[in-house]
């Protein structure tokens, strides 16, 4: 599959919101429990500047397959201005397609490329296709908060993965 990586626009939000939407439907791969609206996400897209912190897509034949985006870290402390959290989202009828680990190398060289040394993704311990791509990418497990989130009833941990760039 031709798969083409690009800086995200606008006209994408969309998608993007579509393909998070889906995540959050899984119940296991963000901590948000409602979907997000354009409204919820349009500052959020705003904030993500491609030469500070850009959103990839990875897209084939003008269809959204996945994205992600690295985002401050404790934002406005400068003392972790170098050290960047990664996200990444694969449209549901395209995992397992190699496009999580496209998105992921992608970024890392983006992220490297501008300036930061740090990149860590926090993930629910029930993800475990998360947990697998980030060990495939070389992340290390950098600690856990015990059962920190509850969807459902079910109580969950975050994982942090972290790698050095």
């Amino acid at each position: 599959m031709e798969i083409n990586v690009r800086i995200a626009l606008e006209k994408d939000l969309e998608e993007i919101i579509a393909i998070y939407n889906q995540a959050i439907k899984t119940k296991m791969s963000v901590a948000y429990i409602d979907e997000l609206s354009m409204e919820d996400r349009r500052e959020w897209f705003h904030e993500h500047k491609k030469d500070k912190y850009p959103i990839l897509l990875a897209e084939n034949t003008n269809m959204v397959l996945g994205w992600t985006s690295i985002s401050p870290y404790r934002k406005g402390r400068e003392a972790l201005a170098k050290t960047v959290e990664v996200s990444y989202f694969v449209h549901n009828d395209f995992k397992q397609k190699g496009i999580g680990s496209r998105l992921l190398a992608e970024m890392l060289k983006k992220a490297k490329g501008l300036g930061y040394e740090t990149i860590f993704a926090i993930i629910l311990d029930k993800n475990i296709g998360s947990e697998k791509l980030l060990e495939k990418n070389n992340f290390e497990k950098w600690g856990v908060l015990p059962e920190v989130a509850e969807i459902d009833g079910i109580k969950m941990s975050h994982v942090y993965y972290g790698i050095k760039l």
